[in-house]
């Protein structure tokens, strides 16, 4: 039997889990993604950190261009790379006891700035979010990647003013000198110029 302090560690990830959830799965451009993550864990293992990330990836195809002394070839590939990142911390350094299970709310924001996701022949946008536990000298843990559509955020049209048309009722009276009618309200009579009687 081999002594205690030759014993290997633990080789592969910890038995625990790891879930993430999104309240949605499309948003806009300056938007808030939010949800939770939920851990739980089998085992004790300790943690450098958990962290929800969220990531652009932009792709474009280019072309090389080949020479030497025989001529020229063009060759076909794609650019690829991280445009935009966030990253949310859940908690820092701990040690994950046994029978742990937690839910951590989480909340990042999609710059208003970034490009919205795009499918094109020869370009691509994808956003895609994760959480990942960051486990102390073994494997970490991550779960499945989702990918999220990002657009840009509708302009509303606000709608036209409406003008209201007051009616108002005009009661007529006969004026005392020659008879002709008159608004209720005057004070001369538009026929003869007589000053109303009160």
């Amino acid at each position: 039997m081999s002594p205690k302090w030759f014993s290997s560690k633990p080789s592969g990830p910890p038995n625990a889990k790891i879930e993430l959830t999104a309240q949605k799965t499309q948003y806009c451009l300056g938007e808030q993604i939010s949800g939770t993550v939920k851990i739980s864990s089998d085992e004790e293992f300790l943690v450098d950190q958990a962290v929800v990330c969220l990531a652009c990836n932009e792709s474009l195809k280019k072309i090389r261009v080949l020479g030497n002394q025989y001529g020229t070839s063009q060759t076909e590939y794609w650019d690829s790379g991280v445009i935009y990142s966030n990253v949310c911390k859940l908690f820092g350094a701990a040690r994950i006891p046994q029978g742990f299970a937690a839910t951590y709310p989480y909340a990042l924001t999609i710059s208003a700035a970034a490009m919205e996701t795009l499918y094109s022949v020869d370009h691509f946008v994808k956003w895609f979010l994760n959480a990942t536990i960051e486990v102390n000298g073994r494997p970490n843990i991550q779960t499945i990647t989702y990918e999220i559509q990002v657009m840009r955020p509708q302009i509303s049209q606000s709608a036209p003013a409406i003008m209201k048309e007051v009616e108002r009722e005009v009661v007529l009276i006969p004026c005392a000198y020659c008879s002709s009618l008159m608004p209720q309200a005057a004070t001369f009579c538009p026929n003869c110029g007589a000053r109303r009687k009160t």
